[in-house]
């Protein structure tokens, strides 16, 4: 153990923060507990039993929120910064039912959009992050305007808007470079300045459920905001469609407005069936990709008229399924397409072509019909090689053909609502593949286009387990699932293969999966939608660590043009340790596991040999209280009611 931490009251709940933090309630408060030495860095005795299903994080920042469950009428939230335990804002104190909230990271201010006791329309409220201040309220700029009609009509009418406006946002806000930021409520697109909560521009729009925002490249000081609205007509079914009602259909609508002035710059807005989905910004103009449970059309809106563009008499070209992906090339914008048959029961079905902007066409005939479901692509010297949830290939893109007459089958089919495992590993120009069927390891050659079998002798996990991960280390290919570990050479031989049998009861494994799911937010692509906050918090920053690690970050993460959030130096100094963290493979994997006489264990397991390194005795507590940290290493165990230990791997 590296340390035990000691409560005098039963704790009641126990969570890892993303940036590393351990959080503890008791019937006395909730407490913040370091991960280095088991310190108490904050409580807050207001907050007492808290159950851990109120407790959320504000996704990738340092902000935690708690929900009062007994308020359930209004929605009655706290926000607090982790690092500290700072209470940025209390709905309870404020008197305010939260709707929805947006940390601004530009101006380091937090937006919440609420309802004061007793009112019928939502209000704007901002907050300094930094001190917890409220800055500004604005109490006016949704409430119902002027029906047009009179008496009980206009009444109803005002009604209707008041209750329209009691919703939280269509999208998060939009923040630009002079301190006012775009807002879309469901009847509404606004932009309002951060400062003092003053209207720029309003204009209003058809009612709608959900909103994007985009700009384009190749427009400047121009802001087109898509929309979904419900009507009489359409194709697809809402999910407010009823047994008993009218039928209602789901259509998306786009608007372009000057960014200066607000001014609509299309006479009505263009108008397309089915849902919002993928929107790219071509120098051709907006193309448009719904997303539907049948075939939606792909169309293309005209810059300066607003008019859809492709297909007979601009209705759109038929594509063989929702766009769920692209990648620019050549050849055009290759999309992957998938199409949820909902008629028949059948699973999703995944479809590669590639759509020629300057014609509205697609180039192939009849697509490419993918099996299973697209895990990773990447464009190669002979191709796009792609990887599904059953197969590995790579498509022609001159041809519109498979390259392997033969896919790699791998993977595996659904079982029940759970997909079986689709792994690879990679090295270099080299990518690694188990298949199931062929019971082997498979090399494929991303330059030349080749693949072959490696492994001299089948492959086989005990317990019916699939490989869930491979690692490419030096002496060999890693395989690993919950409870099977195995390697094998670069030469194909076996090095070794061990096996762990899993416990009996399914909630011992709980953590695990969280952790793991943690770590893979680190190191994948969920993280880097955040650089944009980086930079901006280290351009904007006068403390001197925190400027050079936010410029740290921001190179780490890349280019992403998705505002993240705001972080103090503090967190900024901490999320850099956990990225930094994250991008060391450990020389270990972390399982549970059953051992006779000595019960469950949580052991590490090493990856040079297959043998355990170190083992955590949980013995025969069948719903035991643990956490792991995946990126720290780190094992919260709860021997007892009142203690918390940390095994340092």
């Amino acid at each position: 153990p590296g340390w035990s931490a000691k409560f005098n009251h039963i704790i009641q709940c126990q969570r890892v923060h993303n940036l590393g933090y351990l959080i503890v309630g008791t019937p006395l408060g909730l407490y913040g507990v370091n991960p280095t030495d088991g310190k108490i860095i904050w409580e807050h005795t207001e907050f007492r039993e808290i159950p851990s299903q109120s407790y959320a994080e504000v996704e990738g920042t340092e902000f935690i929120t708690i929900t009062y469950e007994k308020e359930a009428t209004r929605p009655l939230e706290v926000v607090m910064e982790v690092v500290t335990g700072k209470v940025l804002f209390d709905s309870r104190v404020e008197q305010i039912a939260v709707l929805s909230k947006h940390v601004l990271p530009a101006s380091s201010r937090l937006l919440i959009i609420g309802a004061r006791p007793n009112t019928l329309s939502a209000s704007l409220f901002m907050y300094d992050i930094a001190t917890g201040k409220q800055l500004w309220a604005n109490d006016e700029l949704f409430k119902a305007s002027q029906a047009a009609g009179k008496g009980l009509l206009g009444k109803l009418q005002a009604v209707g808007q008041q209750l329209a406006s009691l919703q939280s946002l269509t999208s998060d806000p939009i923040e630009l470079e002079d301190q006012t930021m775009l807002v879309t409520h469901p009847i509404y697109v606004m932009r309002i300045n951060t400062t003092n909560g003053s209207v720029v521009w309003k204009n209003s729009i058809t009612p709608s459920t959900a909103a994007q925002v985009h700009f384009s490249p190749y427009k400047s000081r121009i802001v087109y905001v898509g929309t979904d609205v419900e009507s009489e007509t359409g194709s697809g079914f809402s999910s407010s469609s009823g047994s008993n009602g009218p039928q209602k259909f789901l259509n998306n609508l786009y608007y372009a407005f000057d960014l200066k002035s607000g001014n609509p710059l299309w006479k009505e807005p263009a108008k397309e069936n089915d849902m919002l989905n993928q929107v790219i910004m071509h120098e051709k103009g907006i193309i448009i990709c719904p997303r539907s449970s049948q075939r939606p059309t792909i169309n293309l809106i005209d810059y300066t008229t607003g008019k859809t563009m492709w297909g007979n008499k601009g209705k759109g070209i038929k594509a063989q399924g929702s766009v769920v992906s692209y990648i620019s090339t050549e050849k055009g914008l290759l999309i992957t397409t998938a199409f949820d048959n909902a008629w028949n029961n059948a699973a999703e079905e995944y479809y590669l072509n590639i759509l020629d902007p300057n014609t509205g066409t697609l180039r192939f005939e009849k697509s490419i019909k993918l099996k299973g479901d697209l895990v990773r692509s990447e464009m190669t010297p002979k191709g796009l090689l792609f990887a599904t949830t059953r197969e590995v290939n790579i498509l022609d893109t001159n041809s519109g053909k498979l390259l392997w007459a033969n896919s790699i089958e791998s993977g595996g089919p659904k079982v029940g609502d759970k997909v079986r495992p689709f792994p690879t590993g990679s090295e270099g120009d080299k990518l690694y593949v188990f298949s199931p069927k062929e019971k082997g390891l498979f090399e494929v050659d991303k330059v030349n286009g080749t693949n072959k079998k490696i492994s001299a002798a089948e492959i086989e996990f005990s317990g019916k387990e699939l490989p869930k991960a491979i690692d490419v280390v030096g002496d060999g290919v890693l395989l690993y699932s919950d409870q099977n570990i195995m390697k094998i050479g670069k030469d194909g031989l076996l090095k070794y293969v061990q096996y762990y049998p899993a416990p009996r009861q399914p909630a011992l494994l709980r953590a695990l999966y969280l952790a793991e799911a943690v770590r893979a937010a680190y190191i994948g692509a969920a993280a880097t939608a955040y650089s944009a906050a980086f930079a901006d918090a280290s351009n904007k920053s006068t403390n001197p660590t925190g400027k050079a690690v936010g410029q740290d970050l921001a190179m780490g993460f890349g280019e992403l043009g998705v505002a993240g959030f705001s972080y103090s130096a503090m967190a900024l100094k901490a999320f850099n340790a956990r990225f930094k963290a994250s991008q060391n493979t450990p020389n270990f994997v972390m399982m549970m596991t059953t051992k006779e006489k000595k019960g469950n264990q949580l052991v590490q397991v090493s990856k040079t040999n297959g043998e355990i390194m170190n083992a955590v005795d949980i013995k025969n507590d069948r719903e035991p209280e643990y956490d792991v940290d995946q990126i720290y290493n780190y094992i919260y165990y709860r021997p007892n009611d009142f203690e918390i230990v940390c095994y340092k791997l």
